[in-house]
């Protein structure tokens, strides 16, 4: 068996290439060509030269693509799967290989369709994530289901903690989805009617926190989302954006009249605690800014102290 790899996540992806690597499996990768600064150096270190690599400009990606299916192997494909990419791929493209084109969707399927699950599941608080195979159609993430295995989300865990953990398990589903391919048992289990909560790319809108309407808990979870791909949550100090990357939950007496997002404790040892709405407390442990990756204690040493405001 044959498979090519589509991919545009060196995190999610590259430990099933290696698989299918050191297997002998691989016919080919190919990545969007915007992402070769990254993609090529990860895929270079399991063992995948440049040369060996195709890239697909922004512009005439889908030409690319069909071109470069048709050259693999003289033509002869058993199928695609695809990590991550970003451009909806036609249906013409998609009947290349002889099984088709299977998706690896880090996400629960049907309810987080579209881009970056890992990212919508962790920020609205989900416990559970996983994986789901889908046979692509035409359609965004909608095709049948092949192989499914949920994950949990671990309390405090952050987005690339998760998408480390979900990518060295897509080996383990991979290798029981390739067994199945090979004895032309795959079994396709048609999506349930389900609108999908989010299709779009998240962007810096998502990333901002509101400390007025925000709880602590929904703080901790969009700051967990965020690290470390989108760089941490965004607050503003002393009109300067921070990135948060880490904050924990702080049990302090009730402190009357303070504005959620105000510094209540600051000290060399505790570093930073910030207001939330109702009565809750934060303290951020590691944040992100023009002058490097710094924790609490020195933003207090370097003059942060009660009463400013995070907005």
């Amino acid at each position: 068996m044959k498979i090519a790899v589509v991919c545009n996540s060196d995190t999610l992806a590259m430990p099933s290439v290696q698989f299918l690597k050191e297997r002998n499996l691989l016919a080919g990768i190919g990545i969007p060509e915007k992402s070769k600064a990254v993609m090529l150096n990860a895929l270079q270190i399991i063992g995948v030269m440049p040369d060996e690599v195709a890239l697909f400009p922004a512009g005439s990606w889908q030409e690319s693509m069909e071109n470069w299916l048709h050259q693999l192997n003289g033509g002869r494909i058993d199928a695609v799967f695809v990590f991550a990419f970003p451009w909806k791929i036609p249906a013409a493209i998609l009947s290349i290989p002889l099984k088709g084109f299977f998706n690896f969707h880090f996400g629960v399927l049907p309810k987080y369709k579209g881009a970056d699950p890992i990212f919508w599941q962790i920020r609205n608080r989900e416990n559970k994530g996983g994986l789901f195979i889908h046979k692509m159609t035409a359609e965004i993430d909608a095709g049948p289901i092949v192989w499914q295995k949920e994950m949990l989300i671990f309390q405090g865990e952050t987005y690339t903690m998760h998408a480390g953990r979900i990518g060295n398990e897509a080996v383990e589903e991979l290798k029981l989805l390739l067994d199945q391919m090979d004895r032309d048992e795959l079994r396709e289990s048609t999506q349930q009617d389900h609108e999908g909560l989010f299709y779009q790319k998240p962007n810096t809108t998502h990333f901002k926190i509101d400390w007025e309407k925000q709880s602590a808990s929904e703080i901790e979870y969009l700051v967990n989302a965020c690290n470390q791909k989108y760089g941490g949550a965004s607050t503003s100090l002393r009109k300067r954006e921070i990135r948060i990357l880490e904050v924990s939950p702080v049990d302090m007496p009730p402190i009357p009249e303070q504005l959620p997002g105000a510094v209540v404790h600051a000290d060399a040892l505790y570093g930073l605690v910030i207001a939330c709405r109702n009565q809750e407390f934060l303290k951020i442990n590691v944040v992100h800014m023009q002058e490097g990756y710094l924790s609490g204690a020195k933003l207090f040493s370097m003059g942060v102290g009660i009463g400013e405001q995070l907005i």
